[in-house]
């Protein structure tokens, strides 16, 4: 499995889905949330079967 770990969500989900896998997108945040987040990341990856990977992406500000 290819790592994504520290990717931008739409950069991993395309790198994986043109390698051939299906993409499971979880979502992780605090629960006040990140105010002005104008990035997901991936913060974990792990398989979740037979050509499946599950992500846990997580918002964050990157803009100052």
């Amino acid at each position: 499995m290819t790592g994504v770990i520290g990717f931008r969500e739409e950069e991993a989900r395309k790198l994986l889905e043109a390698r051939g896998q299906k993409v499971v997108i979880l979502e992780y945040g605090s629960r006040k949330g990140v105010e002005g987040a104008d990035s997901a990341r991936v913060i974990r990856q792990r398989p979740a079967g037979i050509n499946t990977a599950e992500l846990t992406v997580s918002r964050f500000k990157t803009r100052i």
